[in-house]
């Protein structure tokens, strides 16, 4: 009995560090709130990949159209609930427009006819704001 009580205070003690250090800002949202925008990272995840994967091919139509419907005509403002936006801070707003701004300079210099290097160093600036978004929000449910 005593070696399973030390197991479960040894997992405890090695599980609570963990979650005790997490500083990020609670992004508190609706469960469909939090659905919308774990539905709209995964688009984002998917174009990225794609244009990765188009930059591998030198298919820039590709780039252009998946960049495009990431920018800001990709998701209506309409289609964003209108509960959230009220929830939004100005780091958040600022983030996910310079994410969005980023995917519409890569559509336009794709559609130039820019070379893959120079789409995916723009590629790579613009997920940036991914990175910072993720390192200081945490979705939390109300």
């Amino acid at each position: 009995m005593k070696r399973v009580a030390g197991w479960i205070v040894a997992g405890v003690l090695f599980v609570s560090p963990c979650v005790a250090q997490d500083a990020r800002e609670p992004a508190v949202r609706t469960e469909a709130q939090r659905a919308f925008i774990l539905g709209q990272m995964r688009l984002f995840l998917q174009s990225i990949q794609a244009i990765t994967v188009a930059l591998g091919k030198n298919d820039l139509k590709t780039v252009e159209d998946e960049a495009a419907a990431r920018g800001r005509k990709g998701t209506p403002v309409s289609a964003i609930p209108p509960s959230m936006k009220a929830k939004e801070t100005p780091a958040w707003t600022a983030m996910m427009g310079g994410a969005r701004a980023g995917f519409d300079d890569i559509a336009r210099v794709a559609h130039e006819g820019a070379p893959p290097s120079e789409l995916i160093g723009m590629l790579g600036e613009t997920m940036r704001n991914c990175v910072a978004c993720h390192q200081s929000y945490r979705l939390a449910t109300e």
